[in-house]
Order: structure tokens, then sequence, then C-alpha cells
């Protein structure tokens, strides 16, 4: 399952987040920062459907099978291990906000500006992580 339709699955998980990415970036500016909360929830979902794809589908078997061969040689391995790490941290991060505004109903402003400083911290990460996994793609399927 390297290909689909002759095109590496990695490519088209490369184009994939950066999808997110962009989705991530305007339901932030057009959204959130201008209080269209709609269009973000709606940034939102389309992240969370591209990742349970993306995360799900590719990333997790190709890290469990790179797994005992990244930490043989951890150092040389280092940018796959924190790229895993902190991508694992970034999806916590956002479930943790997810359920947490599932559980409060009606956007409370309160709640809004109590979790802000992690929604900024899980965009942090995810971004690190997308940095990382970028990297790792050139490596892995440009330079190699």
């Amino acid at each position: 399952m390297q290909a689909i339709l002759g095109i590496p699955i990695a490519y088209l998980v490369l184009v994939l987040e950066i999808i997110v990415l962009i989705a991530l970036l305007i339901g932030w500016r057009y959204g959130a920062s201008k209080k269209n909360f709609d269009l973000h929830h709606k940034a939102v979902y389309l992240v969370v459907l591209i990742h349970i794809l993306t995360v799900g589908l590719w990333m997790i078997p190709r890290a469990l099978e790179r797994l005992s061969f990244m930490l043989s040689n951890p150092i040389a391995n280092w940018y796959q291990i924190v790229h895993d790490v902190v991508g694992i941290l970034a999806i916590g991060l956002g479930i943790l906000l997810v359920l947490v505004f599932l559980v409060k109903s009606g956007m409370p402003l309160k709640l809004l500006k109590r979790t802000r400083p992690l929604m900024f911290l899980t965009i942090g990460v995810w971004i690190l992580a997308f940095v990382l996994g970028v990297y790792w793609f050139l490596i892995a399927w440009i330079w190699i």
C-alpha cells in the first residue's frame, strides 16, 4: 500500500497536511479572530476529518513499522522520534480542546478566554510537528 494510482501515499498525505495547515490558518484568522465561530468550527471539523485519515491510516502504521529501526539508532532518527512525540502531543491537546467544548456548549466567553493559551499551545505544537514531518518527508521521499 505504498502508492495509489502510481502516486506515493506520502505525497498525498503531504498535500492533505498542507490543506490542514491552510484550514487552521483560515479558521484562526477569519473565524476565531473575527468571532466567526461557525467558520472556526468548520475548519476544525475539516482538520479532524483529515487527521483521522492521515494519522490513522498512514502515519501510525508507518511509525509502528519503523519503531524498532528508529529506536535502534535514536540519534540518527531524532527528527522522526521528535515528530512522532510532538504529533501525539498536538493530537492529545486538540482532543482535549474538542472535549472541553463538547461538554460546555454555547461557547461561554469565560471558557474561551481560559482555553485560549491551550489553543495557541496546540497550534504551536502542531506546527512544530508539521515542520518536522515536512523535514522527514524530504529526507525519506525526496533526498533518498
